[in-house]
Order: C-alpha cells, then sequence, then structure tokens
C-alpha cells in the first residue's frame, strides 16, 4: 500500500511538472507568434524608412536644382566686385551649402579659413550681390595692393556710398570724399 501511495505521490509530481512545462510551452508558442508579428512590423517600417529617404533624396534633388541657378547668380555677381579670386557658393549632397573662395593659387578655402582681409572683399561682394547700395568696410586687416585694387572695384560699381575705415593710405581715389582721422 505504502508503494502504491508512494507510486500515487510520483506521478502527481510528475504530472504537476508536465502541466508547468506545458504552460511553459503554449507561453513559448505565443511568444514566438508576438515575435513573428513584431519582426514583420519591424520590416514594415524598415520598408517605409526606405520609401521616406528616397523621397527625401528626390526632394534634396529639386531643393538643389531649384537653388543652383541662385547660387550661380550670386557667385557671379560676387565675383564682378572681387577685386582677386571668386567666390564658390555650392549646394552638396546632402543638402547643406559650401560658402568659399577660390584663391589666385586656384585653391577652394571656406569662408571660416579666410584671413581678415580676404573676408573683408568677400563680406562686401556679398552685401553688393545681395543688393547693397551702401558699404561700410572695416579694411584695417587689408593690404595697401589689395585695398587700392578693392577701392577701384567700389569706385565703378553703383554703390551710392561707402565708409571705408583703414590704416592704410589710398591713392588714385579722384571723385572720392576722403576723410583722414
Amino acid at each position: 500500500m505504502n508503494e502504491l501511495q508512494d507510486l500515487i505521490t510520483g506521478l502527481e509530481s510528475k504530472l504537476k511538472s508536465l502541466q508547468a512545462d506545458k504552460e511553459v510551452f503554449i507561453r513559448a508558442q505565443g511568444m514566438d507568434i508576438e515575435a513573428e508579428k513584431l519582426r514583420a512590423e519591424g520590416q514594415k517600417i524598415t520598408d517605409e524608412v526606405q520609401e521616406l529617404k528616397k523621397k527625401v533624396s528626390g526632394l534634396q534633388d529639386k531643393k538643389a536644382a531649384a537653388i543652383s541657378p541662385v547660387l550661380v547668380g550670386m557667385a557671379t555677381a560676387m565675383n564682378s566686385f572681387l577685386a582677386v579670386g571668386s567666390a564658390t557658393l555650392q549646394i552638396w549632397d546632402d543638402g547643406s551649402f559650401f560658402i568659399g573662395w577660390v584663391n589666385e593659387a586656384g585653391q577652394t578655402v571656406p569662408y571660416a579659413g579666410l584671413s581678415g582681409g580676404e573676408k573683408v572683399s568677400f563680406d562686401a561682394a556679398l552685401a553688393k550681390a545681395l543688393g547693397a547700395t551702401v558699404l561700410c568696410v572695416e579694411a584695417a586687416e587689408t593690404d595697401k595692393a589689395n585695398l587700392q585694387a578693392l577701392l577701384e572695384k567700389y569706385e565703378v560699381s553703383d554703390i551710392e556710398q561707402v565708409i571705408v575705415s583703414t590704416c592704410h593710405g589710398a591713392k588714385g581715389t579722384p571723385n572720392w570724399e576722403v576723410t583722414v582721422l
């Protein structure tokens, strides 16, 4: 009788263990189903992201095409006002802009890398290209030769008034009122 009772107790214990394993398998099966749903949802989101990237790329191309003529026009207007070098305004593939200067040696220098004298010329040319009719230029960092070239460009332009502050004397400014402080 004891043996039968021990056998029944062992079978009950085994039955509980098997029922617990069954519950784990049922939960695991549900988790597999949920994981498959999540994988499908993840793939759908990945596909949507790829589609959006294509749209963004197309929009960036349209932006570049729309802005490019403006940048060319601005650079052309600036270049007509620069004594040396040339302005370069570009829109890059990622949609960002590059503003720089191609110096006399043919090197392209970003705006942030320009010397003080180069920035004086560049900024005045940019202001002119944007339609300025009055220029106020602090040209202390511009050497005498470049200052003279700038003044000659300013003289033949349609700028109504130019105020130049510099420590260098200017020569040959025939129609200008020069005030020395």
